[in-house]
């Protein structure tokens, strides 16, 4: 495993595990809003939640990829971290 790939997934795992503080703060502030704001509330953090999910499939394919293809992965892990980085901090703003 070259160094680069090693950094990258270190960085992502941290980020990811930062967006899943960020969710469990988020469930938090969830149980104390109103009863109807809950429903929608639940639903965006399962939304969430599965795009957390997908992320960690994410790196996993990253970390068991050899050679060069890591590179290939990178680039569409990169999207998909852009996009689910974006919707926790969406999310979180709205409860602010």
């Amino acid at each position: 495993m070259s160094d680069n790939k090693e950094a990258y997934q270190q960085k992502m795992d941290a980020q990811l595990q930062q967006m899943k503080a960020e969710l469990s703060q988020l469930k938090v502030q969830a149980s104390e809003a109103s009863a109807d704001s809950q429903i929608e509330i639940n639903k965006n953090i399962d939304d969430l939640e599965d795009k957390v999910n997908a992320g960690e499939d994410k790196l996993k394919e990253l970390s068991d990829a050899s050679g060069d293809a890591w590179q290939e992965l990178k680039s569409g892990l990169d999207s998909s971290w852009a996009d689910l980085s974006s919707s926790v901090k969406s999310a979180a703003s709205a409860f602010k």
